[in-house]
């Protein structure tokens, strides 16, 4: 057994509390557990602040290395960018020299493609429609992969346009040399366009086409997209066929032939390449060839077939 003596300044009066052991032994144990848990909860808070503040640090770290990353990948985006601009920039040097060499000097589709006496003149295709996109318009302008291909796809128009009126040109030798089986045949000029004395009547006559001499049975090809106008004998020519062709405003004509395609009728459209007959020996003919004229409607006259024939030299001489 304790006594605890409380005394009292102000009254001066004595107080005298008997506590026991037990009481005594709870009492530490609570100031005891009291303080354990102030402790305890001290070193809790520090252990919480240093994980936070380790945390935070390896947030930052963690942030700054994504950041250098993404200013890496800025970079090289950055130079890739840098790199396609130039491409690009290539691109459009190049669009300007194709266009050049065109003729193409700048809105409305102006030409300068001129063509010699006798040659073929292509008629001016109106590419008004679709040269909005010049380079010269966007010389202010950042280029982008949309004005690019905006330019490209204007000059891609001009050349489509061009390439479908140069199919109505007659520009090919009008047989098929190369046959299937991979045999060539051979062939040679046998009379050229102009003056010449008539193998059969011996006289000084105008020729008006070229003769093709080759193995008969040579398949006849179209020499131009067109129509056809004429299937069947026509005099001394014999079994022939004619073509008009719209866009180049000529006629073709293929005349002492063996026979025609299966089918070919009149009014028949046909395209450059197109089987339409085959070389013969119809009408007046001293042997089996073709004789294949270019008529210039608008003109009213025959033009001379070898000023229109691209890289094909005879193989043989006559």
């Amino acid at each position: 057994m304790y006594t605890l003596i409380i005394m009292s300044s102000h009254k001066n009066s004595v107080r005298q509390h008997r506590i026991g052991r037990g009481h005594l032994f709870l009492l530490s144990c609570v100031i005891l557990g009291l303080f354990s848990v102030a402790i305890g909860g001290f070193n809790y808070g520090l252990f919480q602040k240093r994980q936070s503040v380790s945390a935070e640090k390896e947030l930052q770290t963690q942030m700054e290395k994504e950041v250098q990353q993404l200013t890496e990948a800025k970079h090289q985006v950055e130079s890739e960018l840098a790199a396609v601009n130039a491409e690009m920039n290539d691109i459009r040097e190049m669009i300007k020299k194709i266009q050049e060499a065109l003729g193409i000097l700048g809105q409305g589709g102006e030409s300068n493609i001129t063509a010699s006496p006798g040659e073929f003149e292509p008629q001016q295709t109106d590419i008004s429609g679709f040269t909005d996109a010049a380079p010269d318009t966007h010389a202010q302008q950042k280029l982008t992969p949309s004005i690019l291909k905006e330019e490209l796809q204007a000059l891609h128009d001009y050349i489509n346009a061009y390439q479908q009126q140069l199919l109505g040109y007659p520009l090919v030798l009008p047989v098929k040399l190369q046959q299937e089986n991979g045999e060539r045949h051979a062939f040679w000029y046998s009379s050229h366009f102009g003056w010449r004395t008539h193998p059969l009547t011996k006289n000084r006559e105008f020729h008006q086409g070229l003769d093709i001499k080759t193995r008969a049975g040579v398949p006849v090809i179209a020499a131009a997209d067109g129509t056809v106008v004429t299937v069947g004998k026509k005099g001394y020519l014999g079994n022939t066929i004619e073509l008009t062709h719209e866009a180049s405003g000529y006629k073709t004509l293929y005349a002492h032939l063996q026979g025609y395609a299966e089918d070919l009728k009149v009014n028949q459209e046909v395209v450059r390449g197109q089987i339409i007959g085959y070389v013969g020996n119809t009408g007046r003919s001293t042997g089996a060839h073709l004789h294949y004229g270019i008529y210039d409607i608008e003109k009213e006259k025959w033009m001379n077939p070898t000023l229109f024939i691209f890289n094909q030299e005879p193989t043989l001489s006559p």
